[in-house]
């Protein structure tokens, strides 16, 4: 690691010597960062997602978020979107970041039902639809490999990429993923709540694997199969 000592301006949550090491190699750099959007209906089971005041307006929330970013308000939706505590989207801090840094940024559509009435890099996806069906995501090989040649194109032209992600239920899907492969074996995923509803994450995703037929673990050699 380099001599990087962080500025006092920024202070650090979590393990410094981690995020030092980060700093120390694209401090000075140039940057772009990327959003990717996309729904699930997973999200409008009730008590899954805080990303919206209601089960339903959590399907608005990826779409919503892109228009912060580039517009700097709403049109898919009237006002931004809250949790049913009223909290705002974490996407106002993420603006005002990109507002004071300069750094370019851009959105990638990875499967909205309500699109983003802002431009976007558009990779294939579509909605997925619950996780308890059992099959709930499709074109997951075209997402994946147009996803990639996005990757190294945005690459060409900056020192490194950061990417980001807004999708209501994200968790909840990444939780039966993870699973899949057997990289988890039990929920220690996060949650938009303060109140993280582990047990019913936990019962949906048992579901979902029941359905496709799927152990914990069995499919930790074919990752797209698992999406």
């Amino acid at each position: 690691m380099s001599e990087f000592k962080l500025p006092p301006s920024l202070s650090v949550y979590g393990n410094m010597e981690i995020a030092e090491d980060i700093l120390s190699r694209i401090w000075g750099k140039r940057g772009v960062f990327t959003c990717t959007v996309a729904n699930t209906r997973t999200s409008t089971i009730p008590g899954v997602s805080d990303a919206g005041d209601t089960p339903e307006l959590t399907m608005f929330t990826p779409a919503a978020d892109a228009e912060i970013l580039v517009s700097g308000k709403t049109t898919c939706m009237k006002g931004i979107p809250i949790n049913p505590g009223g909290i705002p989207t974490p996407a106002t801090l993420t603006k005002a970041a990109l507002s004071l840094s300069g750094m370019p940024y851009y959105i990638v559509n990875g499967g909205c039902e309500i699109n983003p009435y802002v431009p976007y890099f558009e990779v294939g996806g579509s909605c997925g639809e619950k996780i308890t069906s059992g099959c709930s995501v499709s074109n997951v090989r075209e997402s994946y490999e147009k996803g990639q040649i996005l990757g190294e194109s945005l690459a060409r032209g900056s020192d490194y990429v950061i990417i980001s992600e807004s999708c209501a239920g994200g968790t909840t899907t990444a939780l039966a993923v993870l699973m899949a492969m057997g990289v988890l074996r039990e929920n220690l995923v996060s949650s938009s709540s303060p109140n993280n509803p582990r047990e019913l994450k936990s019962r949906i995703v048992s579901e979902a694997l029941g359905a496709a037929g799927i152990e914990i673990g069995s499919l930790a050699d074919d990752p797209l199969r698992a999406i």
